[in-house]
């Protein structure tokens, strides 16, 4: 094996748990960005890029389709895969089309932890999270931006459940995503989530934090996210500015 192929199989193993599809998908988005691939050309053929990656077909083919949903390329049978785009576009996409891909989501953007405190739940509140009324949560606003762009992709309120000892340190020490932190910090596996969604109109105090126009269309997201035994770990209420985030999910009808 040459020592590229080496260098490469062990770069994607070690990436602070960026799935090697992930990470290879951006190692392409920077090279196209550089120039390495123009637009207009065509990327080289999927069992070649499998090679020079060392990953299986299935890999790289998942690692292309990150690439088209970035918006930078196009793939057509037996035409091949085409740089359309040197940069990303403006508008953030979120491919979901499993929980591993929910999970990562926020991958290759910025996160900042803006305050935290404990609260009590109202009735309101009680009721969303499935807890009795005066429990006490972590509450954990987050602001979310894509490098390079200081405008919000995102605005979340996360309630972080306190059953978990010490969760404020693991927020202090926050690096990525809370749903990482939570498995990697407590030994927890996420396997659901619930997820619902909803077109709103962005207030003037939401306008201000995503730095749209008041009145402008939005998305908000509530997320929650339980354990094997069934335990609420995080309820997430995210708002996404409309201009700038796109939704994308890949539906296939069983064999």
């Amino acid at each position: 094996m040459s020592e590229r192929r080496l260098k490469t199989r062990r770069t994607t193993k070690a990436s602070n748990g960026v799935p090697r599809y992930a990470y290879i998908a951006n190692e392409l988005i920077d090279q196209i960005a550089a120039g390495k691939y123009p637009v207009g050309s065509l990327l080289p053929k999927e069992i070649d890029l499998s090679e020079q990656y060392g990953v299986s077909r299935h890999t790289m083919r998942e690692a292309l389709r990150r690439l088209c949903d970035s918006g930078m390329v196009s793939r057509r049978r037996r035409a091949g895969t085409e740089v359309v785009a040197a940069a990303r576009p403006i508008s953030y996409r979120q491919p979901v089309n499993s929980i591993d891909d929910l999970l990562q989501y926020g991958e290759g953007t910025q996160v900042r932890v803006l305050r935290k405190t404990r609260i009590a739940c109202d009735q309101r509140l009680a009721q969303m999270l499935n807890c009795p009324v005066g429990r006490k949560w972590l509450r954990v606003e987050t602001v979310r931006t894509y490098p390079g762009d200081s405008r919000p992709i995102c605005v979340t309120t996360n309630y972080l459940n306190l059953e978990l000892p010490q969760i404020e340190m693991g927020i202090d020490n926050l690096t990525g995503r809370i749903s990482a932190m939570l498995e990697s910090r407590y030994g927890v596996r996420i396997v659901s989530i619930e997820q619902s969604m909803q077109a709103v109109r962005l207030d003037k105090r939401e306008a201000r934090l995503l730095m749209a126009k008041i009145g402008s269309p939005g998305l908000r997201a509530l997320r929650r996210y339980f354990d094997e035994s069934a335990r609420l770990l995080e309820f997430s209420d995210a708002l996404h500015p409309g201009e700038r985030f796109t939704y994308v999910t890949r539906l296939k009808r069983d064999e």
